[in-house]
Formats: C-alpha cells, sequence, structure tokens
C-alpha cells in the first residue's frame, strides 16, 4: 500500500516542480512600465552672412577689402569719390573714406 501513496505523492510534486518553472518564463505583468524615450530639441542654426564694416558680404569680402586697401592707398576721405565697377568695391571703398570722415571730424575742435 505504500507504493500508490509514492506515485500520488511524485505526481503532485512533479506537477508543483513544472508549475513553478513556467512561472519564471512568463512575460512581465501589465503593471510594468517600459521607459519612453527622450526627445531633445535640436539647436536651431542660425546663418548670418559676413559683413564688413556693416555691408553685407557675398560669399566672402574680398572685394569690400579691395575697395578698402584702394581707398587708404589713394587717400580717399570722401565716400562720394568711390568708384568701380564692383558693388563690393565701392562699398569697401566708401567704407575707409566714411572712416576717415568721423576721425577727422571726431578730433578737431572748433572752440
Amino acid at each position: 500500500m505504500k507504493s500508490p501513496w509514492l506515485w500520488v505523492v511524485g505526481v503532485i510534486l512533479a506537477i508543483w516542480i513544472f508549475s513553478d518553472s513556467s512561472e519564471k518564463n512568463k512575460a512581465p505583468s501589465s503593471s510594468y512600465i517600459q521607459p519612453q524615450p527622450v526627445y531633445l530639441p535640436q539647436p536651431s542654426i542660425v546663418y548670418s552672412p559676413p559683413t564688413f564694416m556693416g555691408y553685407p558680404c557675398t560669399v566672402d569680402c574680398s572685394g569690400h577689402e579691395a575697395g578698402y586697401e584702394w581707398a587708404e592707398d589713394n587717400g580717399i576721405d570722401d565716400p562720394d569719390d568711390c568708384d568701380g565697377n564692383s558693388d563690393s568695391f565701392i562699398e569697401g571703398c566708401q567704407a575707409y573714406a566714411q572712416e576717415q570722415q568721423a576721425l577727422l571730424g571726431g578730433g578737431a575742435s572748433d572752440e
């Protein structure tokens, strides 16, 4: 008679062991909250074109620089004396002449 009880205990033990291991393989419960990705704002890039003494340049300021140097080499102090084939050259020349007028006009006193 001991033998049938051993079979019953063995079957119950086997069911308990296999049912316990199946709990380990289950998916997480629905109460588990998965972390959400964080999206950071992308910095905005602001482009401003280069300038030469207040005048906007196109690609580079080489035309303005050439006009400024020409005005310096030729002693230009009146923006109306600036002439040329390029707007950037003329603006560079005018920048030099305006700078000279500010220096000459700001340094003298009539007292």
